[in-house]
């Protein structure tokens, strides 16, 4: 974090307040997941070969990264969210848009439900956030939902390339993700 955008979020507790906020609803989707057993299932992938598939991951990441920090050298880096953020309602609107398509680019990887509910969850606190007039804005530059959303399907990716290679069973997949 770089010096500017650490005074600035520690003086107001941005980072905190926004974290606390992604914890709790991850808490709510972790409870969800126990009391609703179909949410282990999967959307339906298509047949993709490993090529296509790192090109789609790379395509994710792209997005994610120009949504949320497209200008990596400025003292406090934002993305577009970021700029659409300080529009009330019409900002966060088009930048929710441009989210569900890095979203809808995740299911066709065969994502399960409870990822796709933690991604929806993460775009919707950021919808939040930017309703609220200027400060919207600057709460959404703490708050990386694409960011967030593109680490869940990389550590869920890598989970199955371990299951793949080990022979595992999905079951034991989640039983081990579910442990951790």
């Amino acid at each position: 974090m770089n010096y500017v955008k650490e005074k600035i979020g520690k003086g107001l507790h941005v980072p905190q307040m926004a974290e606390k906020a992604r914890q709790i609803g991850v808490q709510q989707v972790n409870h969800a997941e126990k009391q609703f057993p179909y949410l282990e299932r999967s959307l339906p992938s298509p047949d993709m070969s490993t090529d296509e598939k790192e090109k789609r991951l790379k395509t994710i990441k792209d997005i994610s990264n120009g949504l949320d920090n497209i200008f990596p050298w400025s003292p406090i880096p934002i993305g577009i969210g970021s700029v659409l953020g300080f529009v009330p309602f019409i900002g966060g609107t088009m930048g929710s848009i441009l989210s569900v398509y890095q979203i809808y680019l995740s299911t066709t990887l065969g994502i399960p439900i409870w990822l796709l509910m933690r991604m929806v969850l993460n775009i919707v606190i950021a919808f939040l956030l930017s309703l609220v007039p200027l400060l919207g804005g600057f709460l959404h530059m703490f708050y990386k939902s694409n960011s967030y959303n593109f680490q869940e399907l990389n550590n869920w990716m890598k989970g199955q390339c371990r299951s793949s290679s080990a022979g595992n069973s999905e079951g034991k997949i989640r039983a081990e993700r579910k442990t951790k």
